[in-house]
């Protein structure tokens, strides 16, 4: 198997063109107003994260979509922020990575086995990674499940 070794200029740039998108949206979203501020790429994932807590339904929805598109490259800062938050914003960062999909789970496995307290959190978004890919990947999984259900109800 012929492995090659990741190239860092384009590792870079894949980076600085993520971090430009993230500018754009949010200053799209309004939050951020001043144009000479540098801000990392984990920067801008927690200021979407923090922003999100007292967003109205329609700019949390673009949160969410943005923090989606940006997709596993946001995935080890959207882990880890696990850790840190609660409530609602807890639920937007695991309806991303489940959204994200497959990339997120080795990601999950490390924080639970630095986190044993998020257990829970990472069996229910690992779940339900799995289990949407088995949707995606055989319908015709589907149409047993229900063709037994049926079976079972009559």
């Amino acid at each position: 198997m012929n492995m090659t070794a990741p190239n860092p200029l384009k590792q870079v740039k894949t980076r600085n063109r993520i971090v430009n998108s993230l500018s754009t949206i949010i200053n799209s979203i309004g939050f951020i107003k001043e144009k000479d501020a540098e801000y990392t790429f984990s920067d801008h994932i927690s200021y979407l994260l923090r922003a999100f807590e007292n967003a109205d339904p329609k700019t949390k929805s673009k949160i969410e979509n943005h923090l989606v598109k940006i997709g596993k490259d946001a995935a080890s800062i959207l882990v880890k922020s696990l850790v840190e938050t609660k409530g609602t914003t807890r639920g937007l960062i695991a309806m991303t990575l489940i959204r994200i999909g497959t990339p997120v789970i080795s990601h999950l496995e490390q924080i639970v086995f630095e986190n044993p307290d998020l257990n829970w959190v990472v069996d229910y978004i690992t779940t339900e990674i799995k289990g949407s890919q088995i949707a995606l990947t055989n319908p015709s999984l589907i149409l047993e499940e229900f063709n037994a259900g049926q079976r079972n109800f009559r």
